[in-house]
């Protein structure tokens, strides 16, 4: 059986950049059962730790583009794949962020099979609690598919 996480990524005391929490969160109510929820702050190390063992990830971050907010960006690795999302490097609010932990993990072997980011333009990062409108008003779409995602990753043939 295919093992996929789904991973929330972010801070929910920078505004928009706890979306990535909040879209985990509300699609966890409705994952299969055996599918593990994990919420981290970005940083790198603790990012491969929470897809380490699993055939298959879904990864919901805040990102920054020049796209509207609350624009959902998907991007997908797989091995071999030498490109990161087309968003801008050095975005996050989480210090080195996803791009340096799939970086890392992509060079100790430690990323999953399949992995896809599900990018949520946010559109302010400044400090203090709660989402931007726009960014709240696509939490139900981003985490419908994050369900979606995790189906086609269940029904893949994912090498284990």
């Amino acid at each position: 059986m295919t093992v996929v996480a789904v991973i929330g990524v972010g801070n929910p005391f920078r505004r928009d950049d706890g979306v990535g929490l909040e879209v985990v969160r509300r699609a966890a109510e409705r994952l299969p059962d055996g599918v593990p929820v994990v919420e981290v702050d970005g940083e790198p190390a603790r990012l491969l730790d929470a897809w380490t063992g699993a055939d298959a990830a879904v990864v919901v971050d805040a990102v920054r583009s020049d796209a509207s907010a609350g624009t959902v960006h998907r991007f997908e690795i797989r091995p071999g794949s030498e490109a990161f999302p087309p968003w801008r490097p050095g975005t996050s609010s989480h210090g080195a962020g996803l791009a340096a932990a799939v970086g890392l993990g992509q060079a100790l072997d430690r990323v999953p099979p399949h992995l896809v980011v599900l990018g949520v333009e946010g559109q302010t990062f400044s400090p203090g609690p709660g989402l931007t409108q726009a960014v709240a008003a696509v939490i139900d779409d981003v985490a419908q598919r994050v369900l979606s995602e995790v189906r086609a990753m269940k029904d893949a043939d994912v090498p284990q």
